[in-house]
């Protein structure tokens, strides 16, 4: 290294002060492009060196490292050596001279720092021809220094406003949902926006086993599923230790920190290379850790990277709380209604477990369907919920064990009317009605309440129409046996377009096929035992008669004994027009022979 330039060694001359004067009068027409200011400072500075060529470096001071900002020249090998020696001058606090370097290989170039000679921010690194050195050199580092830091301030000021007005679109992101899963999804989306990284993950503290896991992870759903196997104790990996300190933390190079944990690495097949943790606190507890992974762009993580994460994780944290008090109301209301609807199916103990059934597959159906949690939410409640209204009709009714009366069937199709005003004054339950009013409109326009037609229903209602026939055709009756679910599929694939929406036996298909299949079998035996435990099967009807079994009878029903057999034919049963318009023109032996308008289940033996 040679000798350090003194002021004397350069002589100001009228070349010298036009270049310097043409810099600084481009410099102020350029506008607030950084680029094209350090374009304009390398065009001045290969006119005084006699040799093109120009590199910028800036100092981080809070992650002690150098970058290069610009490079117009220079080989990428030889500045990345000038760049470690800067950061080692500006580690150690030794000034930095105006100094000519001597590489081994003969380059000399300029060494100039930016800012205070014993505090700079930057460097500037500039050629310098074999046969002299040029003149104005001071003058020129007073002009870039001046001109730069101007520039770094209005782009700072200008950072600032982006930055509110991030965290402005960042509020208001995660204050748009109480879905604790939608909240978490939105916060790690926003996190890797703003900060500028590859992703971002959230550990939830559990507080019984003051453990982090993952709730969940952006990406690859497969991934996200080995990665929420794992749960960190406190003070364990990155994560753990800034849960455990309650501080938030920086690492440049996960490969140098021994807190490091791998093994999320190991699980996801991600590789970190570098991450801030900061804690999300809720008044004096943490109850999570955000974390952002693998800054892109050549500025590494720093310290004001930390400040901006720790107002997302504030933001979040309000947010975070109210999805998890929202959860737990939404938990309350779910297991109020449940019991609600046990209680409703205890009124016959062969309906017994009817409504958590149907609601298990009307969900599986809507999944498949692809609904949204707020959908699926109301398909759970409605499906829970749909044959509330049965509480206002008598008990001599529902449990009767013989045929229903013309009157009594009538009555029992009012049961999705009455649901539906029971459930009105509630304002949170509001929204699934449709379900409840509607589950037993048909597809052709011969259910009821309202006989509507195709897409009319509701599609809540179609689905639990689905769901219901499904649960009523595999169910023990105390006068005939449960279908097979074969036979059940097929009643449900051989009315697809006329009881059912086609789309949702296909859903319905879809989703047995995946999961429903393995509950099936265990769950009615289940429901068998208990039967036989607290309802045993009636051996008589009330005259002493034994009622007759309908044997794996089809849905809808067919009839037996002196009525016509009118095969799978659907419910409500098809008459004549002539027996519609004048159905007391029929002679007591025509009545007779006509399907009665009993519902599902069928009856017994007349």
């Amino acid at each position: 290294m040679d000798k350090a330039l003194s002021s004397k060694d350069f002589q100001l001359g009228e070349p010298v002060l036009r270049v310097l004067y043409k810099a600084q009068r481009d410099i102020l027409a350029c506008g607030k492009d950084t680029d094209t200011l350090l374009g304009i400072l390398g065009k001045a500075a290969s006119e005084l060196s006699g040799k093109k060529g120009i590199a910028v470096f800036f100092y981080d001071p809070s992650t002690k490292t150098a970058r290069v900002r610009f490079n117009d020249g220079f080989e990428n090998l030889f500045l990345n050596g000038i760049s470690e020696k800067f950061a080692n001058f500006c580690r150690k606090s030794l000034p930095i001279p105006t100094e000519v370097i001597t590489e081994t290989d003969g380059t000399r170039c300029l060494f100039i720092p930016l800012g205070k000679v014993e505090s700079p921010f930057g460097l500037l690194v500039l050629p310098v021809v074999l046969d002299a050195v040029a003149t104005g050199i001071e003058e020129f580092r007073q002009l870039a220094t001046d001109s730069i830091s101007n520039f770094m301030e209005t782009e700072l000021v200008k950072l600032r406003v982006e930055e509110l007005a991030t965290l402005l679109e960042v509020g208001k992101a995660i204050s748009s949902t109480l879905e604790l899963t939608d909240l978490l999804k939105k916060i790690m989306h926003m996190a890797t926006q703003v900060m500028r990284c590859e992703t971002s993950t959230v550990y939830l503290v559990d507080s019984k086993t003051h453990e982090l896991y993952f709730h969940i992870v952006q990406g690859d759903s497969s991934v996200g599923a080995r990665l929420q196997e794992i749960r960190l104790p406190m003070g364990t990996g990155l994560a753990g230790w800034c849960a455990k300190e309650n501080k938030p933390v920086i690492v440049p190079d996960t490969s140098k920190d021994p807190r490091f944990f791998k093994g999320a690495d190991k699980k996801s097949g991600f590789v970190t290379r570098s991450m801030i943790c900061v804690p999300m606190r809720l008044k004096d507890d943490v109850i999570g850790v955000l974390q952002v992974l693998n800054r892109t762009g050549d500025i590494s993580f720093n310290e004001h990277d930390i400040e901006m994460l720790e107002a997302i994780a504030n933001l979040a944290v309000s947010a975070l709380d109210n999805a998890r008090l929202y959860q737990n109301i939404q938990k309350i209301y779910l297991s109020t209604v449940d019991v609600l609807a046990t209680a409703i199916d205890a009124k016959d103990p062969y309906t017994h477990g009817h409504s958590r059934r149907v609601t298990e597959y009307s969900v599986a159906i809507a999944e498949a369907m692809g609904f949204d949690p707020k959908a699926l939410d109301n398909v759970r409640y409605a499906g829970l919920l749909h044959d509330v209204g049965k509480i206002g009709i008598k008990d001599s009714i529902i449990g009767k064990p013989g045929k229903l009366t013309d009157e009594e069937y009538a009555t029992i199709k009012k049961h999705p009317v009455i649901g539906a005003e029971i459930l009105r004054p509630v304002e949170f339950l509001a929204d699934k009605i449709p379900g409840v009013l509607h589950h037993h409109e048909y597809f052709d326009g011969r259910g009821y309440p309202d006989h509507l037609v195709g897409e009319m229903i509701p599609m809540i209602g179609r689905i639990i129409c689905v769901a219901d026939t499904f649960d009523a055709m595999t169910s023990d009756r105390p006068y005939r046996k449960g279908l097979d679910v074969n036979v059940a599929i097929a009643e449900l694939k051989k009315f697809s377009g006329k009881q059912f929406d086609p789309k949702c036996v296909e859903a319905f298909l879809t989703a047995f096929e995946k999961k429903l299949f393995q509950t099936f079998e265990r769950e009615h035996h289940l429901e068998a035992e208990a039967r036989k435990m607290n309802a045993p099967l009636a051996s008589g009807s009330s005259h002493g008669e034994k009622p007759q079994t309908l044997e794996s009878q089809p849905y809808p029903p067919t009839f037996i004994n002196d009525h016509p057999k009118l095969e799978s034919q659907p419910y409500p049963p098809i008459h004549s027009d002539n027996q519609k318009e004048n159905p007391e023109c029929q002679s007591p032996k025509e009545k007779e022979s006509l399907p009665s308008s009993q519902p599902y289940p069928p009856i017994g033996a007349i």
